[in-house]
């Protein structure tokens, strides 16, 4: 369907990988809310292989649309079946393991209207409920985002939002497969200065266990942070491959040869050229993948 073929309305999309305890309660709250809006609407459940009973409970609920995947694939691969499959101009996501106040929905709404590409909800509380060690690793990932951004980022990866079909279809091959779909829409928009708002509220406490890995994960939202950074201002990425040259491996061999250790000093400058122009290369590579792709009916394919 192409962005002049899609109809106004909001499609709600939930992954669900083994969410079996939560799938119903989540999509019976979801369409008590939607249906007191004045807005059309579909709710599509995403099953991303599931091995318990979470595609047999959500078909269990009246009107709404179960694809399924065969096997798992990831949380962002999820969102991305449901948004080739949705309907309307407006898409809607939120976890299946009830973690979002989903009442709260109507005010995304009502901001949507005001005429922003994005709209977050952004989880006021979340950080109280971090142990220590993830509590400080998403402030320094906020924190990075905003330095490199150049924009306020206030919680990059929330899982309940609104935005513009048309906005995912753009940024489509950077976004993330995994968990860090959310962290990779929000810094595209942002570095695009796509209009984004945020709406705060209480995050709750999951029920079952989080799929989450967030070392993986984390390593891949960057790889697609820094891709999207060098394919929108190749000039901010290359300078700050210079930076790092310098700040990691120029001063501290100029430290090193300063204290006697000559050998040590060239060695190590040697691996810190070798590797920036590896990253360099290797980045440039990515880019001219990207640059390959064309965008036409809210498809993306090769150039010919």
């Amino acid at each position: 369907m192409s962005a002049a073929e899609q109809t106004q309305g909001l499609s709600w999309i939930v992954p669900a990988y083994n969410e079996e305890g939560a799938i119903v309660s989540t999509l019976e709250r979801l369409a008590k809310v939607l249906s007191s809006l004045d807005i059309t609407w579909e709710i599509i459940v995403v099953n991303d292989g599931s091995r318990d009973e979470t595609r047999d409970r959500a078909l269990s609920v009246q009107g709404v649309r179960v694809v399924s995947h065969p096997i798992n694939i990831g949380y962002g691969s999820a969102i991305k079946t449901g948004i080739r499959a949705a309907s309307y101009d407006w898409i809607g996501i939120v976890d299946a393991d009830g973690t979002y106040d989903i009442e709260q929905l109507p005010q995304l709404v009502e901001k949507m209207r005001d005429g922003f590409d994005m709209v977050v909800a952004a989880r006021q509380n979340v950080l109280a409920l971090d142990k220590p060690i993830k509590r400080l690793a998403r402030r320094t990932l906020i924190g990075f985002l905003n330095l490199v951004i150049g924009a306020r980022i206030v919680d990059p990866n929330s899982g309940f939002r609104i935005f513009k079909k048309s906005l995912a279809e753009r940024f489509f091959p950077f976004l993330c497969n995994t968990f860090s779909f959310t962290t990779s829409i929000t810094v595209f928009a942002l570095g695009q200065r796509h209009f984004v708002a945020y709406l705060p509220l209480e995050y709750f406490q999951r029920t079952g266990k989080s799929k989450v890995k967030h070392g993986r994960d984390s390593l891949r939202m960057m790889q697609l942070v820094l891709q999207g950074i060098t394919f929108f201002n190749p000039l901010k990425f290359y300078l700050m491959l210079v930076v790092g040259l310098i700040v990691g491996f120029a001063v501290p061999s100029l430290l090193l040869h300063a204290l006697g250790c000559q050998t040590l000093a060239f060695y190590w400058f040697a691996t810190g050229v070798a590797s920036t122009i590896l990253v360099g290369l290797g980045t440039l590579g990515d880019m001219l993948r990207v640059a390959s792709l064309r965008h036409q009916d809210g498809q993306w394919s090769l150039n010919d």
